[in-house]
């Protein structure tokens, strides 16, 4: 019993042609999203990106606030800076897990959204 199999290639090719484009178009979306990302989740109050090159973005994260110190009051005497040999600095991380998972699943969405079969 022999059977036919018929396929619109015109369609095929309009919907790969169409993803493709999605998928182009992604190094233009990509700054908006990571902009979003920084003032929405990071509760920037200026988001900004340093550095752009197609399909990649970089800003940088600072461990404490950039803010000039005005002179203390002369009541508490002056901390003593021991050098046991450690570069200073907390052990958290600059950029709490949780912000990174959020990074990751906005641009995970933006990704779907370009790769989707429609």
């Amino acid at each position: 019993m022999p059977f036919e199999v018929k396929v619109e290639s015109e369609k095929l090719l309009q919907q790969f042609d169409d993803m493709q484009k999605r998928v182009a178009d992604l190094h233009q979306k990509l700054p908006d999203v990571f902009l979003e990302w920084q003032g929405e989740d990071m509760n920037r109050k200026y988001p900004k990106i340093d550095e752009q090159q197609p399909l990649s973005v970089t800003t940088f994260v600072y461990p404490r606030s950039r803010r000039v110190r005005t002179k203390q009051s002369r009541s508490k005497p002056p901390r003593r800076v021991s050098r046991s040999g450690s570069s200073g600095g907390g052990k958290r991380p600059i950029l709490r897990p949780e912000l990174v998972e959020m990074l990751f699943k906005r641009m995970t969405e933006m990704c779907k959204e370009a790769i989707e079969w429609q």
